[in-house]
């Protein structure tokens, strides 16, 4: 198979959509289409089952994904190697990274890896801890950074930084004056979340759980800007990890309250790779600077 019809086929499998991934490769949807036939002719297999909604990996086409991912993160290793030595001039670094690292700690990585290395490019995908773990697993992601992800035997934490929410209130809030509070206490204010499929939503679900409290939040959104444009606002409580908070922090906007409950003291700020897989040496490279700025943030 040739690297270009792997290339095609995973972005078919990816998106599940022969439209899409037209879109997305600027190819005509026919080409595409014939190439995938001609793969499944010389594998003597259907690798897709065609839907009315989309394009389904049929099991053997879930073997063959896995096969062809391997193929594409080898030719990305052996482009990497082959920049390496050209002194690291190029490169493409792909990064799923939930809301609330991207403001500081990504862009902030991102500008600092570029003084040194200005022909390395990257691709930043905001997303839930789910759909970052996801993009991790399915080889989308180079490089995932979570919040408190559920162990995945396909994915290799880098490290697991240790990273508590708190309670963020505006600065002129009854409760600011406050260093604790206990989250039974907190359920009697209005309060703003994140939906499922983020990583704070699990823990606040679990929390709620061992604690015995119902909550019912004033926000329930997928946008971590809403939660922290809530609590700037003096509308309520926004639970959020420190991280997701720098700016207005630092300003005075607005003020992290500790939770005192332990099953909220828990949490962390997960950087994560592929298990196994050989990294590009942009990739590696970035990681350590990554990491390091991770550390020091919190």
């Amino acid at each position: 198979m040739s690297l270009v019809q792997i290339r095609y086929f995973l972005e078919v499998a990816h998106s599940g959509s022969i439209r899409e991934a037209s879109e997305r490769l600027n190819v005509a949807a026919s080409a595409l289409s014939r190439q995938i036939q001609n793969i499944e002719q010389e594998l003597g297999v259907q690798l897709f089952e065609r839907k009315a909604r989309g394009m389904l990996l049929t099991p053997a086409g879930e073997i063959y994904a896995r096969y062809a991912r391997g193929m594409s993160f080898e030719t990305e290793r052996v482009r990497s190697e082959i920049d390496e030595l050209r002194g690291l001039k190029r490169g493409l670094v792909k990064i799923h990274s939930v809301e609330g690292a991207i403001a500081d700690v990504m862009t902030e990585s991102i500008a600092r890896f570029r003084r040194t290395h200005p022909g390395v490019r990257f691709r930043l995908t905001a997303s839930g801890t789910d759909d970052v773990i996801m993009a991790v697993r399915e080889g989308v992601a180079d490089i995932g950074v979570s919040f408190n992800a559920q162990p995945d035997p396909a994915v290799h934490f880098v490290r697991r930084i240790k990273d508590p929410v708190v309670a963020i209130v505006q600065a002129g809030h009854e409760l600011a004056a406050r260093q604790e509070i206990s989250f039974l206490a907190l359920v009697r204010h209005p309060v703003a979340i994140p939906e499922t499929g983020f990583g704070i939503r699990r823990l606040l679900d679990d929390a709620c759980r061992h604690l015995g409290v119902s909550l019912a939040p004033a926000l329930e959104t997928n946008s971590i800007e809403a939660l922290r444009g809530f609590a700037r606002s003096g509308a309520g409580i926004a639970i959020l990890p420190p991280t997701s908070c720098r700016h207005e922090i630092k300003a005075g906007s607005v003020k992290p309250i500790r939770f005192v409950d332990a099953p909220l003291q828990s949490a962390t700020m997960d950087l994560s790779v592929l298990a196994g897989r050989s990294l590009p040496t942009a990739t590696s490279a970035f990681i350590s600077v990554l990491e390091n700025c991770l550390v020091t943030t919190n």
